[in-house]
């Protein structure tokens, strides 16, 4: 079985991506709190305010809990490998979820994990920020990945 090459990808914890992240949260709460107020306590001016209101409050939390660096995955021909700023790199297992052809979501599980996947991280990945790379990093995710010794 042939393998593909090393390879080494930038996330992009930025831009759209990001975005989504806080607008999801802050739109959903911001859509059941006008439900649930309409169904309480009938329509009024006051819970558009209330609703717009707790929807900034999600989009706030959500900019704080889940603002992500960027962190770099890597493919060395055996195993994928993901690099944190600051502290080690882990190994794990890599799953692609989404594929919109310039722009990839990719779920990194570290072996350490478990069965219960603890310690997932999902990379967003553009082909602006892989340039060259790109076709190399698509070979490495859709090619069969080696078996790992637990298996």
């Amino acid at each position: 079985m042939r393998v593909a090459p090393p390879v080494r990808a930038l996330s992009c914890s930025a831009g759209p991506w990001q975005s989504m992240q806080w607008t999801l949260p802050a739109l959903s709460l911001s859509v059941a709190a006008w439900w649930a107020g309409a169904h309480l306590w009938g329509h009024g001016a006051w819970l558009v305010g209330g609703s717009l209101g707790l929807g900034l409050v999600a989009a706030v939390l959500a900019r704080r809990t889940l603002a992500t660096p960027d962190q770099h995955l890597d493919w060395d021909g055996s195993q994928w490998r993901l690099q944190r700023p600051g502290s080690d790199s882990r190994a794990g297992r890599v799953a692609l979820m989404l594929d919109l052809g310039g722009w990839m979501l990719v779920r990194f599980t570290p072996e350490a994990a478990g069965r219960a996947g603890r310690g997932r991280v999902w990379l967003p990945l553009w082909r602006r920020d892989a340039a060259a790379d790109w076709q190399l990093l698509r070979v490495a995710l859709y090619a069969p990945q080696p078996a790992s010794p637990a298996s």
